[in-house]
């Protein structure tokens, strides 16, 4: 293949949407840089990567600027629709790669407007610009991989324009193509599972509160452990049973209600990530390892799921884990904040049994490791957690029996659990007080 001699203006205007095009399906297919924008008609592509920590956007476009002012302006149009979409992309820094391919060069000394620069008013952004004209296209490529630490292959051209039209077409269909699978996967990420678990848990939390108050009472200390609260005599006598059984005991209506609206919207997102067994079996791992935190550190009588929902928080880290890019673009940011201020409260608020809430959401984590996700496999580190999780297990409960029986439990103070809810249709997740 040579490269391929220019005949017209029409042509010129083929081989730049090649040089557009092949570059970006490229970055995307071979690199891994997320398709965020693809415009067929207009030859607009914005790409999104990143590195070291920081968010680095690349915006191609074949577009001719005849004028200092006019590439100006087009830098700061690039830089205000980065703002407005900011939510699309991950990271406190952004470097912004705004990539013009056109037949000639503007007019005036428009170079230094290509430097690096930061933007006004914003210290953590940063644009960036490069403008391959006929005569500079290949050193300009050159450039934006050098910028990625990518080595470059030359671009070798068809001999006639219908080749190359063809080749472009190609390009372009194959982009869109990669594109659309690339979203049918994120799309299958979260629908792994129906949410039928969910819903029986509810059902029996709700069944199990209404026995309780059918026969004595859930506010009666006395009613609570007869019913299988956490009670660390009873669980050194060998009942070790009320690990499990206090996951389903709840301390009063609203205490009930906002662990199922927490469950509810909670459960929903990991079951349908983790699919149905693999929710499950967080779930109860994750309950009686905070079940066994809370008998280690909490001599008082304590019952709710707040341990076992709290291992749904962790769940959804261990996804953060595994799929950083979707996780920071969805839930990411606000499951963070909604954790560390629900430790806040549990840390201000005496009648909270943090052992519980903070042993269920490390729980709740190892298990994910333990099941992993649907579509994926590691068998080291499902070994290495499930030896974690045995032992970690093992040492509550011998620390606990050993030294749970060295206070005395007079009159019990139930630890009622903090509540929370999230909004999972739009992905985010509030505190309720």
């Amino acid at each position: 293949m040579v490269l391929w001699e220019k005949e017209g203006e029409a042509d010129m205007f083929i081989e730049q949407e090649y040089i557009v095009w092949s570059m970006a399906y490229d970055l995307a297919v071979n690199h891994d840089f997320e398709i965020v924008y693809l415009n067929e008609t207009n030859n607009e592509i914005w790409l999104a990567t990143m590195q070291q920590r920081k968010q680095h956007i690349l915006r191609f476009q074949l577009k001719q600027v005849d004028w200092k002012n006019q590439l100006q302006q087009d830098l700061g149009k690039t830089v205000q629709q980065v703002k407005q979409n900011r939510h699309f992309f991950n990271g406190r820094n952004i470097m912004i790669h705004s990539v013009y391919v056109a037949e000639h060069p503007p007019v005036g000394e428009w170079e230094h407007l290509l430097q690096p620069q930061h933007v006004k008013g914003n210290k953590n952004m940063q644009i960036q610009g490069y403008y391959l004209s006929d005569d500079q296209k290949m050193t300009g490529r050159k450039a934006i991989y050098e910028q990625f630490g990518l080595s470059t292959v030359p671009i070798a051209l068809p001999e006639n324009m219908i080749e190359l039209e063809d080749k472009v077409r190609a390009l372009k269909q194959g982009l869109s193509s990669f594109q659309q699978q690339k979203r049918k996967e994120k799309e299958r990420v979260f629908n792994q599972g129906n949410v039928a678990l969910t819903y029986i848990l509810l059902a029996i939390n709700v069944a199990i509160y209404l026995m309780v108050e059918a026969n004595g009472g859930s506010l009666s200390v006395s009613n609570l452990i007869e019913f299988g609260a956490k009670y660390n005599p009873a669980i050194i006598d060998g009942e070790w049973w009320r690990i499990v059984s206090s996951m389903f005991l709840h301390i009063g209506m609203l205490h009930l209600f906002m662990n199922m609206l927490a469950l509810f919207y909670l459960g929903s997102a990991v079951e349908r990530i983790f699919g149905t067994w693999r929710f499950g079996l967080i779930y109860f791992l994750a309950g009686i390892f905070g079940g066994m935190a809370s008998f280690m550190l909490n001599p008082a009588v304590s019952a709710g799921a707040s341990g076992a929902i709290f291992g749904l928080f962790g769940a959804l880290l261990f996804f953060g884990l595994q799929y950083k890019r979707i996780f920071f673009q969805t839930m990411g940011k606000n499951l963070i904040f909604i954790i560390a201020l629900n430790i806040v409260f549990g840390l201000a608020v005496p009648q909270i049994d943090n052992g519980a809430h903070i042993g269920g959401m490390v729980g709740g984590f190892i298990a994910s490791f333990i099941v992993y996700l649907p579509t994926k496999r590691h068998v080291m580190w499902q070994s290495l957690a499930v030896i974690i999780y045995i032992g970690a297990t093992l040492g509550m409960g011998i620390y606990g029996y050993h030294h749970s029986g060295q206070e005395e439990q007079t009159t019990a103070e139930v630890r009622m659990t903090h509540i929370q809810h999230c909004d999972n249709e739009k992905n985010t997740i509030r505190l309720i007080r």
